[in-house]
């Protein structure tokens, strides 16, 4: 395999760029919407462009009536103390930075808008980490690397299945199915983290640091240190060390040191932030592993394209069947990295159609709300999670909400009644059954499909275990169980 022949590659390597092009688009359109104005600020920060990010702090700052007062200036303000720290802009602290006083009594302040990462400490740290990925960034057979190291020790690629019966009974254009749910680890983390693995490796680090609530992804970071030579120190909470004991017993066994975080209950949160304070007193010969959680700059831009391996291989495999990009690609929406491990390599592609399909969380939506005192609706919980994101670093939800404002990739609702009809055509006709989420995704594509030539093509990326959720599945079915 040669890197000039992987244009997937290059094009996940410009995801950014070709993001920004889309969202100035989308600014030149509608000027005065401020939702795409603070997408775009958040996009130069991410990618370290100062004067365009002042220029949209700028614009943002004069139109919110009493900016000062608003949760998305706070935000502003917080990347822009970090990125330009010296500009007048944001020497005027937001309202709640300051302490008030009403005779002798103070007010005790508001905590300022801070994210983990920001402290001084970590600055030269996170510069190494970006200037180290700006190197790989511009040579091409990093990404090729990365690719064939996934080829030999993670069964990549994964499957393109042609659904040939499944096409058959819906009509309309070739359906395939990216075949991510084949693999014990989701593609995308694991990509993500050899990849970040191998950059360390580079830089010459000796030692890889993480965090993991439930081990799940403290096994993979602990395999491919055992993999790469590396040593490796995983942060886990002492009471999911005792729930997921089987994780902590396989880290161990391939050489990591699991460390019990503090002391009595400890939240990831907590994890997370002893992970990075062991980064912080020792980067010398430590690198810190993020794997797709929040991080500051250069992590998103790192984990995005180390992740997109499965639009790569799509690229790559759907070529060698009939030579052109494909028609429409559907992923399931919501926190997960299916679609930024999917679209990237795909943005230029200006006929190939890209569709986000949201579904529930279940096939069929409760019928009776929570009872009780401190008991939370779905949607409530919902509301709760998405104030809680935006208190850090948003992860993939950002990417979401980027590609959502650039109008390159659509975001749409799919029915429970097409997901129960996906689950039973594929299993019936393919063999495969799907997950609950992925029924939306896969629902939604079949009823396009049916409208699409048969000369078309449809690619659904299948990234879930279906394990998980089986007996919810039959339940929403009717079946007797």
């Amino acid at each position: 395999m040669t890197a000039s022949k992987d244009a997937g590659s290059q094009d996940a390597g410009a995801f950014y760029d070709d993001l920004e092009k889309l969202l100035q688009q989308q600014v030149a359109k509608r000027p005065q919407l401020l939702d795409l104005r603070l997408r775009l600020a958040e996009l130069y920060y991410e990618t370290r462009k100062v004067d365009a990010f002042l220029e949209q702090a700028r614009f943002v700052h004069a139109q919110i009536p009493g900016s000062l007062r608003s949760e998305e200036w706070r935000k502003i303000v917080s990347m822009g103390r970090m990125l330009a720290a010296g500009d007048p802009l944001f020497a005027e602290a937001p309202a709640g930075d300051k302490i008030e006083f009403i005779g002798a009594k103070a007010i005790t302040p508001v905590t300022a808008y801070t994210r983990i990462g920001e402290e001084e400490r970590f600055r030269k740290p996170l510069a190494e980490v970006a200037e180290a990925y700006e190197a790989v960034r511009r040579d091409p057979r990093f990404i090729a690397e990365l690719d064939l190291e996934l080829i030999q020790s993670a069964g990549h690629p994964s499957s393109l299945q042609f659904a040939a019966r499944l096409s058959q009974q819906v009509g309309g254009a070739r359906i395939y199915l990216k075949r991510e749910d084949l693999n014990t680890q989701p593609s995308h983390l694991l990509a993500a983290v050899l990849g970040q693995a191998m950059l360390a490796r580079r830089m010459g680090k000796k030692t890889l640091v993480s965090f993991s609530p439930t081990g799940r992804s403290g096994v993979v970071v602990a395999a491919i240190a055992a993999r790469l030579g590396l040593n490796a120190i995983i942060y886990m909470d002492s009471d999911q060390m005792q729930l997921h004991a089987g994780n902590v017993f396989r880290m161990w066994l391939m050489g990591a040191n699991v460390t019990e975080s503090g002391m009595g209950r400890k939240k990831s949160g907590d994890v997370r932030k002893e992970a990075w304070d062991h980064w912080g007193s020792n980067s010398a010969d430590t690198f810190l592993v993020m794997g797709l959680d929040a991080a500051p700059h250069p992590y998103p831009m790192l984990t995005l394209e180390f992740a997109a391996v499965a639009g790569r291989e799509c690229r790559r495999q759907l070529y060698g069947i009939n030579k052109k990009a494909p028609d429409l690609l559907v992923a399931r929406a919501g926190d997960n990295a299916d679609a930024v491990g999917l679209f990237p390599p795909f943005l230029k592609a200006a006929g190939t159609r890209m569709v986000c399909v949201e579904g529930q969380d279940y096939l069929e939506a409760p019928t009776q709300q929570p009872t009780g005192p401190h008991a939370l609706s779905m949607r409530e919980q919902q509301r709760a999670a998405t104030i809680m994101e935006g208190m850090d670093y948003p992860r993939t939800t950002r990417e979401h909400a980027w590609l959502k404002a650039s109008g390159r990739v659509e975001y749409v609702k799919g029915s429970a009644t097409a997901a129960k009809r996906a689950v039973y055509d594929l299993s019936k006709h393919e063999g495969v059954i799907p997950a609950i989420q992925t029924s939306y995704a896969l629902g939604w594509a079949c009823q396009e499909a049916a409208r699409m030539s048969a000369e078309q093509t449809v690619i659904v990326v299948m990234a879930e275990n279906v394990d998980k959720n089986i007996w919810e599945i039959g339940k929403a079915m009717g079946v007797p169980l």
